[in-house]
């Protein structure tokens, strides 16, 4: 929910109440009470902004610390057991622990990783491309005539099942939303979709995506899928 205007919504089964907890802590640190009764809850990139520094303000009181403009550069790995990490190709710190949640940026730690002879392997991904199109053309589809005027910024969903077997669906549908620029590396292009709490843009906008498989994209080797 912290990329890119929190959508909190999720489709995996919660025996344990977690997502209700993740909830919860949202409120706790600034997230409109609402969220917690919405089928699909969404805080919106202007209010998200503040919860998340909230937070981190939260966790460096309590002893956590935080550090901006640094990269892991290497590991030090010794009897198959993790020693010590490398920051910004100079420090290094000791630990016999490390979680690595590198997001979507992060090809060159992925290389790294490769160079330290670490089980990886390529997997399924989602690809696609994102459209745009007038809200109130979405809010006519959805609500009709008689209606699509006075209520709140319509969201969909669509999903199709190919003769080739593929599913094509849409994905992190922003009602009332913007198209922006998520790039991170120089002389690449990747847009990604966000909404204000308001969702009161002229436009819509979702992700169509498709499965690929390693086969699709010659999977030889755990970086194939980041080639392609």
């Amino acid at each position: 929910g912290t990329f890119s205007d929190g959508k909190l919504n999720t489709v995996v089964k919660d025996p344990a109440n977690r997502n209700q907890f993740v909830l919860e802590t949202f409120v706790r640190f600034g997230a409109p009470a609402q969220i917690l009764y919405e089928n699909k809850p969404h805080i919106g990139t202007d209010i998200l902004r503040t919860v998340i520094a909230n937070m981190r303000n939260d966790m460096i009181e309590k002893g956590a610390e935080f550090r901006f403009e640094t990269c892991v550069t290497d590991l030090r790995i010794e009897n198959s057991r993790i020693k010590a990490v490398e920051c910004n190709h100079g420090e290094w710190i000791e630990t016999d622990a490390v979680v690595l949640a590198i997001g979507h940026s992060a090809r060159d730690t992925f290389e790294m990783l490769m160079t330290k002879n670490l089980e990886m392997e390529a997997k399924a991904f989602a690809v696609g491309f994102r459209v745009e199109h007038p809200q109130e053309m979405m809010n006519l589809t959805q609500y009709g005539e008689k209606y699509y005027k006075n209520l709140p910024a319509a969201p969909y969903k669509v999903t199709a099942n190919l003769s080739n077997g593929r599913g094509v669906y849409s994905f992190c549908m922003c009602p009332g939303g913007h198209v922006v620029n998520a790039s991170s590396e120089e002389k690449r292009l990747a847009v990604n979709g966000m909404s204000y709490s308001g969702r009161d843009s002229k436009n819509a906008n979702s992700a169509i995506i498709v499965a690929v498989k390693p086969e699709d994209f010659d999977g030889t080797d755990a970086l194939s899928g980041v080639r392609f």
